[in-house]
């Protein structure tokens, strides 16, 4: 447990692997996107939006780091991976394999936006 946070597997699993690794879309991805494992930077300020999707999912999100540069993201128990915005948020993919692919080669322009006003 850190920063108020009690970290699931997923979550740790993937910083072992890939932490304070930036993923960069393709050059042929548009609009652009990136990944950043960072669970330093990932913790900053980010308890009480964990808190609000264990509530609302009810399953632990742990911090996994930011989406293209602005977005926190984070990874749940199961390995869903989302990122968040003031009142907005999007599946970044169900697994962290599928989000990998999402960041790198897109899904054909399908908007994976969400209004999440509860944030």
């Amino acid at each position: 447990m850190a920063a108020g946070f009690e970290f699931n597997d997923v979550a740790t699993a993937a910083w072992a692997e890939f932490g304070e690794l930036t993923i960069k879309s393709s050059p042929a991805r548009v609009p652009s996107s990136s990944l950043r494992l960072d669970p330093v930077d990932a913790c900053i300020d980010a308890s009480e939006e964990a808190r609000k999707l264990m509530c609302r999912y009810g399953e632990n999100y742990s911090p996994l780091g930011m989406w293209s540069i602005q977005y926190r993201s984070y990874v749940a128990a199961s390995g869903r991976v989302i990122a968040v915005g003031a009142g907005f948020m999007w599946q970044l993919g169900t697994s962290f394999a599928e989000a990998l692919t999402y960041v790198v080669e897109g899904d054909g322009g399908a908007d994976r936006t969400e209004r999440a006003a509860w944030l």
